[in-house]
């Protein structure tokens, strides 16, 4: 069955709304771009996540101790959480065809704003689910070398160190975010 278009829905999404600098088709444009940037960056990440599932799971096979294998298990249990939490909370989502300028605005708004939060907010999803799986491996390495504990803590910073850069780098790209969050709300007041 095939939808005819309706003439008075197209007359009202082609009229020109008020305080909208930005073309619809510049709008597409934009939200078009960034969903397959959010696609990509997804598709890397669940890559990352199944690539340290698999290595994990190879370390298990051949761990000298017991806390080792739950310190692979525990990072395994992360890494599907986090795939699963990206899914959840930062999925790419497609614009609407049938919407009008401003529809279409307020929907881009929306997904910027709901990357933006994803993002900002990394340690509850994204980094904290790996500590249990990192703190059960500092014990698995202390018992198994007890006279190289400070090894351990070198370790400690670099990872510590690389959580601070991961956790930094997302805030970077939250305000990079609001930063376009801010434009389409120029755009949308005719600024």
């Amino acid at each position: 069955m095939t939808e005819h278009p309706n003439p008075v829905q197209e007359l009202w999404q082609s009229q020109p709304v008020e305080g909208i600098n930005m073309s619809l088709d510049e709008i597409r444009r934009r939200a078009a771009r960034f969903e397959h940037r959010i696609l990509w960056r997804n598709r890397r990440e669940t890559a990352a996540c199944v690539l340290v599932c698999a290595m994990f799971g190879y370390f298990i096979v051949g761990a000298p101790t017991v806390w080792f294998r739950i310190s692979y298990a525990l990072f395994i249990a992360a890494m599907i959480w986090v795939g699963i939490q990206l899914h959840r909370k930062a999925s790419a989502r497609s614009l609407p065809a049938e919407m009008g300028a401003y529809g279409a605005l307020q929907f881009f708004r929306g997904e910027l704003e709901r990357q933006r939060k994803s993002i900002r907010n990394v340690w509850p999803w994204y980094l904290a689910p790996t500590i249990p799986g990192y703190l059960v491996l500092n014990v698995a390495w202390i018992l198994a070398r007890p006279g190289r504990w400070w090894a351990a803590l070198v370790f400690d910073v670099f990872v510590s160190a690389l959580f601070i850069g991961i956790w930094k780098l997302n805030l970077w790209g939250a305000r990079c975010l609001q930063r376009k969050i801010d434009e389409l709300n120029a755009a949308a007041n005719g600024v």
